[in-house]
């Protein structure tokens, strides 16, 4: 096993003179993340590790490393500059070589706020709200509609979130915050994501998305919000429903509902 590829920032370790590293609290296709202190500003933050497998699919044909990483620098930098309280942000990008059982690990990582919170998921009933429209005006006014305005902050810098799902949109209390935006830039990332993360994400990609990432823009990021509105409403998908179709309610029974389904028909059309 790679001794660079898990579990590179162990408890207790100072990163860079400015983080102590706290605990790990995830792993995806991107790599690990950590809570850490920040030794300056006296606050805990998260960082993500940029994993050397998705690094290595940044590569365009004929790129070098480098210049690889330049591209996805100035990506973090652009994301760096939304301000808006329904998006997780971006205060640090950095690069530090670990010393891991003798074994030298360069490391690219993010710092990011940190949410101690869950996650979306957590707002949407299994069975769904529908028909129970007080439920479901609720839910759009508490946790939906924030969410559209987080998105619209990230699509008015012309960046694409590219994985919208209720696990990508942290809560802290009751204030959701998108994360994980603009990360999967290349075409070449399917795979990579093939093994670690697609399995869960799917059934939130538009067909231009899964087959060709340059061809995810911003209408991509609608299909994946209507997608989740259907979710919040219908109850959570699995097999039944399938990959890349569009969705609807059925028999919605008031005008509102029917308007709703018309926006859920619309953006995963």
């Amino acid at each position: 096993m790679d001794e660079c590829s898990q579990n590179i920032f162990e408890p207790g370790k100072v990163i860079n003179g400015q983080w102590v590293i706290l605990e790990l609290i995830g792993k995806g296709g991107m790599g690990e993340v950590y809570r850490a202190h920040q030794l300056n500003l006296k606050r805990d933050v998260a960082l993500k590790v940029i994993s050397s497998q998705w690094l290595q699919a940044l590569l365009e044909d004929e790129e070098e490393m480098e210049t690889a990483m330049q591209r996805f620098k100035r990506e973090v930098q652009a994301m760096a500059r939304v301000r808006h309280p329904n998006v997780l942000q971006i205060f640090d990008y950095g690069s530090a070589v670990i010393q891991k059982d003798a074994t030298a690990c360069p490391v690219e990582f993010i710092c990011m706020e940190y949410v101690a919170g869950n996650t979306l998921r957590h707002t949407m009933s299994e069975e769904g709200f529908y028909p129970e429209q007080e439920l479901v005006i609720s839910w759009l006014q508490d946790y939906f509609l924030p969410v559209l305005k987080g998105v619209q902050a990230i699509h008015d810098l012309d960046i694409v979130h590219r994985d919208l799902k209720p696990e990508n949109i942290m809560l802290d209390g009751r204030t959701p915050k998108i994360a994980d935006f603009g990360l999967a830039r290349s075409n070449r990332l399917k795979q990579v994501t093939g093994s670690m993360e697609i399995k869960g994400t799917a059934h939130y990609m538009s067909p231009e998305h899964f087959f060709d990432f340059k061809r995810a823009d911003q209408r991509a990021d609608i299909y994946s919000l209507g997608k989740i509105l259907f979710e919040a409403l219908d109850g959570k998908m699995n097999k039944k429903i399938p990959t890349f179709k569009s969705v609807g309610l059925k028999n919605p029974g008031s005008p509102f509902l029917r308007k709703l389904d018309h926006i859920i028909r619309d953006a995963t059309a």
